[in-house]
């Protein structure tokens, strides 16, 4: 349009002059931008209208879907055969029975949460903002019941905000004496903390069950400072006491052989024998110092000068078993080789019978421990079958007794076992390390008789 204008606009301009073809061409271009502002205008003016007519024109489109759909539904059962339409209405009782279930379930559910909150919150912890009949009633219609305890959800929330935003409430605790305080309690979360009205008692608390007055744990003098709505740090177990409970339950080594029972004694009196006996020989073995052949050789060197007061001095002046035996074969030297390396053989038997001796006993003890330990288990789980056979096994505390004995007793055997069954190993060792040096030096000490 502007195009065309614009053409006869310059097919006037031949026959007007300058001044009048400016003016034309000016006011031609004005109306055609008044044309476009005003076809823009009714533009948006339809696009507006078909907007607004959409939604209307949508749900119609729906609800006529619908109503096809639903047409096209019974002409499907209206071709179907007798035997088709009973199955399909059996799924769909099906159907309704189990979503009567599922409803009846979450309604329980509600009910047992709502239930459980009301009895087991803590002292200081908002309460369920529901009306009790609502949790009581029991409807005949489960769809009624889950949506009449929808209100649980509801209140759930709004005390978890109140429960996260902290809250204080009066209250009796439990302090760590035994007695019974009265105070205040803080709440934030699942965390407590208690505060008495007198004697400047205060700490965390600890809940110790349904019925039961919540604990106090611990002091921490700034509890006092919440109330006044200062800006406190106080200390969070996140465990929810669980820490401190084990700590308690666990109780030290003397605890340990407590609930070990009887058979405990006898494995700690062969840990303590073992014990002695193997520092003994560890005393015994450490004071031997380890000959050589220079030792071997001084001595022969002296026997073939003639000074044998001297060789005897040698032979008893080293600190070992082989010191004794060489002394001996020293003092028969002048008996034939034959002689003296029978003399060696039976001096061996007797520094292997002293090198060895109170092995055995260690060798006992690392047997018989464990021996004890498994005895202590079968008395122990004889005790907790009898438990069982007058209370059942619906509650464990009772049982924990008999099961702890069967276990700590088991514990101990090993403990002492493993450490007796290692010493009795290197002490062997280091016996037959004796035994065989003085047998390989004897030795040597022969054969240089033999070649005299």
């Amino acid at each position: 349009m502007i195009r065309s204008i614009l053409i006869s606009l310059m097919g006037l301009g031949f026959s007007l002059g300058a001044g009048a073809a400016e003016v034309s061409v000016s006011d031609a271009l004005e109306q055609a931008k008044k044309d476009l502002e005003s076809s823009l205008t009714g533009l948006k003016e339809a696009r507006e209208a078909i907007a607004a007519e959409k939604p209307e024109l949508s749900s119609k489109f729906e609800e006529v879907a619908l109503e096809l759909r639903e047409k096209r539904r019974l002409v499907r059962i209206a071709r179907m055969g007798k035997e088709d339409r009973e199955a399909a209405l059996r799924a769909i009782e099906r159907e309704r029975l189990v979503r009567k279930q599922d409803a009846g379930y979450l309604a329980s559910l509600l009910k047992d949460h709502a239930l459980k909150v009301q009895t087991l919150a803590g002292p200081g912890t908002p309460e369920l903002q529901v009306d009790p009949q609502v949790i009581a009633t029991e409807a005949d219609d489960e769809a009624q019941a889950l949506k009449a305890r929808l209100v649980v959800l509801d209140a759930s929330m709004d005390r978890l905000e109140s429960l996260l935003g902290g809250s204080m409430a009066p209250g009796e605790a439990v302090a760590p004496d035994g007695s019974v305080v009265k105070g205040e309690f803080a709440a934030a979360g699942p965390a407590m903390w208690f505060k008495a009205d007198s004697g400047g008692l205060a700490g965390g608390a600890v809940g110790q069950g349904a019925g039961r007055l919540p604990r106090v744990v611990g002091a921490d003098s700034e509890v006092h400072d919440l109330k006044s709505g200062a800006t406190v740090f106080l200390p969070l177990d996140v465990t929810g006491g669980k820490a401190r409970a084990l700590e308690e339950i666990d109780g030290g080594a003397i605890d340990l052989v407590r609930k070990g029972g009887l058979w405990v004694w006898p494995i700690l009196g062969l840990a303590l024998l073992s014990l002695v006996f193997g520092l003994w020989k560890l005393i015994g073995f450490a004071r031997y110092r380890e000959p050589g052949e220079a030792w071997v050789t001084a001595i022969t060197a002296a026997l073939r000068s003639g000074d044998r007061d001297k060789a005897a001095q040698l032979a008893e002046g080293f600190s070992h078993p082989a010191g004794q035996v060489m002394a001996k074969l020293v003092s028969i030297s002048s008996s034939t080789a034959d002689v003296v390396e029978e003399t060696l053989y039976e001096q061996l038997m007797g520094v292997q019978q002293k090198a060895s001796s109170l092995l055995p006993v260690i060798a006992v003890t690392a047997a018989t421990a464990p021996l004890l330990g498994l005895l202590g288990t079968v008395s122990g789980m004889i005790r907790t079958f009898n438990l069982i056979t007058l209370f059942g096994s619906g509650d464990p505390k009772p049982l924990a007794g008999g099961i702890s004995e069967a276990l700590v007793t088991t514990l101990f055997g090993l403990v002492v076992a493993i450490p007796a069954l290692v010493l009795h190993a290197f002490l062997s060792r280091r016996s037959q390390g004796i035994v065989q040096t003085t047998e390989r030096l004897g030795l040597s000490f022969v054969n240089t008789l033999r070649q005299k």
